[in-house]
């Protein structure tokens, strides 16, 4: 059989074209499939950048509004027998730009376990360093977040929607306030405790501001103070205030030309009415 017939009987010259024919098809299929390709791969990425600024969006609209009316709800609803983590919990998980320790202090001070705080306060400061032991809480420039919070607060940094925390200013707020209560008491020695907050809201409003609906975190300075002796208590039941001897040498020169004022000249206001009672 001669190499014509045989390749004759293998395939003509039609199947040869059909064949031929189908692979442009399929290369035109291809090119086709391949411009389609792009178009979609185009379009995806289109929509994960709109769903991410979506996303920023949301997490800035958020529940920053209502975060101070879900905390009080939340406190409302503890216990005077619960513990100090639920109560710190309570406060950090609806804080959603963070919460500085006075901001914690202040809020449980409203709560019902405020009474037990007063008493001491080591419990709180327990809580607050087993929480961030575990990882349930963390510290970002001088505030306290959840761990998801903390990402919601830096993607809308990212985004611009929110400033960045400065924590030279979160830390210069608690100071001013503990400067103020030395200097008063250095200049005035013999107040009492409400008379020194007294005298310290007069002196500023941004202060006074703060203290309005809750006085706690003033009174919670002067306690400290006292426990590491830069304030001591003395008079009847040591309930007047003097600069004690832990105190800088800068507030003890201070100190030194204070006018002490008896606590038993301000018993009587000038109506006749008791005063400087705390």
């Amino acid at each position: 059989m001669s190499s014509d017939s045989i390749h004759g009987s293998i395939v003509n010259e039609s199947q040869l074209y059909g064949w031929q024919h189908r692979v442009r098809q399929i290369d035109e299929e291809m090119r086709t499939l391949s411009a389609e390709r792009e178009k979609l791969t185009r379009l995806i990425d289109m929509a994960e950048i709109l769903a991410g600024e979506a996303q920023r969006l949301a997490a800035a609209r958020g529940d920053d509004s209502s975060s101070g009316k879900f905390i009080n709800e939340a406190l409302s609803e503890l216990e005077e027998k619960d513990a100090f983590p639920k109560a710190v919990m309570a406060v950090v998980e609806r804080s959603f730009d963070g919460a500085t320790y006075d901001d914690i202090r202040e809020a449980i001070l409203l709560s019902p376990l405020a009474k037990r705080f007063r008493k001491s306060d080591k419990g709180f400061y327990h809580a607050l360093r087993r929480l961030k032991n575990a990882d349930v809480l963390v510290d970002y420039r001088g505030y306290v977040f959840t761990p998801d919070n903390l990402k919601a607060f830096l993607r809308k940094v990212e985004a611009g929607l929110k400033d960045d925390k400065d924590a030279s200013r979160s830390a210069s707020r608690a100071t001013k306030m503990t400067a103020m209560i030395l200097e008063i008491v250095a200049q005035r020695p013999g107040l009492i405790a409400k008379e020194v907050i007294e005298e310290l809201c007069e002196r500023d409003g941004e202060i006074a501001a703060r203290l309005q609906d809750n006085d706690g975190s003033a009174y919670n300075a002067i306690a400290r103070f006292k426990k590491r002796g830069e304030i001591e208590g003395f008079g009847h039941l040591e309930r007047q205030l003097r600069i004690g001897p832990n105190a800088s040498e800068e507030i003890k020169r201070m100190a030194r030309s204070g006018i002490v004022i008896p606590l038993a000249k301000r018993n009587e206001a000038p109506s006749g009415k008791a005063v400087g009672a705390s």
